[in-house]
């Protein structure tokens, strides 16, 4: 179970080079409690800490994906539920929102 979020893309090309977000209408994310099933237009995915040697930041990568050294291809997911903008703070460990929640966070579904 977990909540939905929807994809946000450029009107430009596909770079996700066939990945999930050129095609699904949304992710569930699994790792926040909430009352949705993944389906086929809302495949599982998971929010995920990138650490960098200058700081870290937020990834969201499809479970199918996990095991795959995935990038990201040009689209974000995001919601106004506010367990989205929680559980991104929870990993962070800080506050990475304005006073209204959280920005929209990179997807990691390219794979080469």
């Amino acid at each position: 179970m977990g909540i939905h979020v929807e994809i946000y893309k450029s009107n430009g090309m596909d770079c996700t080079k066939g990945g999930e977000s050129s095609y699904v209408k949304g992710f569930t994310i699994t790792d926040i409690d909430g009352p949705f099933e993944p389906t086929r237009e809302y495949p599982a995915a998971k929010i995920i800490k990138q650490k960098f040697s200058f700081g870290a930041s937020l990834k969201l990568v499809p479970e199918s994906k996990l095991d795959e050294p995935t990038m990201f291809g040009g689209n974000y997911a995001g919601t106004s539920d506010s367990r989205f903008g929680n559980k991104c703070r929870e990993i962070m460990g800080e506050d990475l929102g304005n006073v209204y929640g959280l920005g929209p966070v990179k997807i990691h579904d390219r794979v080469e």
